[in-house]
């Protein structure tokens, strides 16, 4: 029975995947701290391959400029040597350049056949990287959405919290004022002033607020 991996990468085939570690999203993603063993060592080969590839592309050209040279001088010396074809010196420069243009023709099934192997390689290891990079990721939205969840509950409880202390401020406030007020109105303001600077601290009046300044 196919694993949810097998299915993952059958529904994945076909999908373009840019090369990861050529994009500077990629590296942002992850911190280094997160980055596994794993993940650096497909890192490490994708870099490799991809800077192997670059490096084909470029000595791949360089040769073709070579073996178009070297054809070109190799038609000159065969035009020298058919006026000339006992001249030993021509003799020995067409045996080097036809040496040098076999290796020309050597290095290029090389590099052909590299140019041909490396992309489906590198997709392999990107793949590769790509669900290594998932499984990171996911597992930390997952613990994320945990803790959010948590925090969640626990700024609903604040506020519940928060909204029973406020009413309770008011209902007490209320109070104060209240008592206040009966006892202005009972002893009058001469009095009242006189038991203040008693019992209320030269910050606080009467009704339990602090005294704007």
């Amino acid at each position: 029975m196919p694993g949810k991996n097998d299915e993952l990468q059958k529904a994945l085939a076909g999908k373009n995947v840019p090369v990861l570690t050529l994009d500077h999203k990629w590296h942002n993603l992850l911190a280094p701290a997160e980055k596994t063993q794993q993940i650096r060592a497909l890192e490490e080969k994708l870099n490799g391959l991809v800077k192997r590839q670059g490096k084909v592309t470029t000595e791949g050209k360089d040769i073709v400029k070579i073996k178009k040279k070297l054809m070109s001088e190799v038609l000159a010396i065969a035009d020298a040597l058919s006026k000339d074809p006992y001249n030993q010196k021509l003799l020995k420069d067409m045996e080097d350049h036809e040496r040098l243009l076999k290796e020309c023709n050597e290095k290029m099934a090389v590099y052909e056949g590299e140019k041909k192997g490396l992309p489906a390689e590198i997709d392999q290891i990107n793949r590769k990287l790509m669900m290594a990079t998932m499984e990171i990721c996911y597992r930390k939205i997952r613990e994320n959405a945990r803790e959010i969840n948590i925090l969640d509950d626990w700024i609903s409880q604040m506020r519940r919290e928060l909204k029973k202390k406020a009413v309770r401020k008011q209902e007490m406030e209320e109070i104060n004022h209240k008592t206040y007020a009966y006892m202005h109105d009972i002893f009058g303001a001469d009095v009242i002033e006189l038991f203040d600077r008693k019992y209320h601290p030269e910050e606080t009046g009467a009704t339990g607020k602090k005294k704007k300044r």
